[in-house]
């Protein structure tokens, strides 16, 4: 094969009557070359078309096995684990002495012959919301985790919901479903599933059976739930790959955070951006305008939402705390020994003693983060001053911002015990302005508990001089200034 520059080299010669003998020996090429192109009956850029060669039976019965293989394996893969060439190779080489490259090539012919064809989907305002789950990194506490995240999406104005949770179980499943339910401000009449574990005990589309929890959960709301048959995406029409979208728009770039909640505050913010300016292409008009349009088609929502929450036992033990999926949460001193309710939510655990409610805690994301509240430990504390220095509650416990600042600030070698002064002064100190005075000493760099309690001090003297004030501010009436203006000879006027 030769470039254009000999190709226009060759047909020139011929035009200046030059020999194809002449012309080979001039351009130092074949004379054979120049014979192809002497007439311009070629050109350099054609390419041979090779008749079609007779398919070998080897060739048929591996093609009859391939579509086989993808036939029998339909109906058990899906997402990730769906089979393709590599996994087919794997199976057929069993049988076939064939390499993988051949395998790929008569896996796109069959892809060639039999293109997957679908309808495309429209629904109207109020009828279908849409549900997936998906994970996604985020920076919790400066390190980079993977998190699950709920998705939602109302496919007629294309609104999208994202919410980051601890887990997939059921009482994630059911928050998820309760808080976009409210950002979507009503209830759609049917709820659009993959085969999700949380919701479907057994089978898939027309036959999936229902976990007890989640027919409760549609009861309450009053929706239909919809299962899509394994490996038919596209049953659910509308936003062709939620997931992908909602890492997009609520999780680039990276969201950070010290817990789930804060991390689900910005996530909640992009969401509502997204929804509030952007316009899908071809729709004429914006998700906002649509969204308004859809709102009122939406069922109202229950009185009351759906609990999400699982219910268990536990025993506080001597150190003053229950565990609960491998984290330590504490308990005041008085429930030692006993054995108490948690109720698990997504974002928090409530300890219960005898239908009451004790102590709320947040729930930890990182295993073994245990969550010691020191006030718990305070009259421990006293009993036991020596232990004060390694209290694990003062060095790691659970505590305002302005008390960890001033835990990481002091320099003071007895910092711990300091710290547990003031603690104690919560007992006698409102909590707003003991946290103020610590806030105070936090600014001056060198925090101590002197300067803490100096300016309560100053505080509680500037409160007492406002309340003990006695000097009588005594106010003229102005009517008494009329006799300046009274002018001689004139009357003077009534009040």
């Amino acid at each position: 094969m030769i470039d254009t520059q000999h190709y226009a080299a060759i047909r020139k010669c011929k035009n200046q009557k030059m020999s194809m003998r002449q012309t080979a020996e001039h351009l130092c090429i074949s004379r054979n070359t120049v014979r192809r192109y002497w007439e311009g009956a070629h050109t350099p850029d054609e390419r041979i078309a090779y008749p079609e060669s007779v398919q070998s039976e080897m060739r048929l019965e591996i093609m009859a096995a391939l579509e086989r293989y993808f036939e029998e394996n339909r109906e058990f893969s899906s997402g990730k684990q769906t089979v393709n060439a590599k996994t087919a190779w794997e199976e057929l080489r069993k049988t076939y002495t064939v390499g993988e490259s051949t395998i790929r090539r008569y896996v796109r012919e069959l892809k060639g012959k039999k293109p997957q064809a679908f309808i495309p989907l429209s629904f109207e305002p109020g009828e279908v919301m849409q549900v997936d789950w998906c994970e996604v990194k985020v920076c919790l506490q400066g390190h980079l985790w993977k998190v699950p995240v709920f998705c939602a999406v109302l496919p007629y104005s294309y609104t999208i919901f994202a919410m980051v949770l601890p887990d997939m179980r059921t009482p994630s499943f059911v928050w998820g479903h309760v808080k976009a339910l409210e950002a979507f401000g009503g209830v759609p009449q049917r709820i659009f599933y993959d085969n999700l574990k949380t919701a479907v005990f057994s089978g898939s589309g027309a036959n999936a059976v229902k976990q007890e929890r989640f027919i409760m959960l549609e009861a309450h709301y009053a929706f239909e739930a919809v299962f899509m048959n394994a490996a038919a995406g596209n049953e659910k029409g509308s936003v062709e790959n939620l997931c992908g979208l909602i890492r997009q728009v609520a999780f680039t770039p990276i969201p950070k955070g010290e817990d789930l909640e804060t991390i689900q505050e910005q996530v909640t913010v992009r969401c509502l951006n997204y929804n509030r300016i952007h316009k899908i292409k071809d729709r004429k008009y914006s998700i906002a305008e649509m969204s308004e349009q859809e709102r009122p088609c939406l069922a109202p929502l229950p009185v009351k939402p759906y609990e999400a929450h699982t219910v268990k036992e536990a025993v506080v033990g001597s150190d003053l705390t229950f565990r609960c999926e491998g984290t330590r949460y504490s308990l005041p001193l008085e429930y030692v020994g006993k054995t108490i309710s948690i109720r698990v939510y997504p974002y928090r655990i409530d300890a219960w003693f005898k239908g009451s409610m004790i102590c709320s805690h947040k729930r930890a994301f990182i295993k073994g983060d245990d969550q010691y509240l020191p006030e718990h430990y305070l009259s421990l504390l006293e009993q036991r001053p020596r232990s004060v220095s390694n209290a694990t509650p003062l060095k790691y416990g659970v505590m305002p911002l302005e008390l960890k600042r001033f835990r990481e600030s002091c320099m003071e070698k007895d910092k711990y015990a300091q710290l547990a002064q003031i603690l104690l002064l919560g007992r006698t100190v409102e909590a707003p302005l003991l946290l103020k005075a610590v806030d105070y000493a936090n600014k001056t760099g060198v925090p101590t508990l002197q300067k803490v309690q100096t300016y309560l001090s100053l505080t509680n003297m500037a409160a007492q001089a406002a309340i003990n004030d006695t000097v009588i501010v005594k106010r003229q009436a102005l009517s008494d200034y009329d006799t300046l203006l009274h002018r001689e000879g004139e009357p003077y006027e009534s009040e």
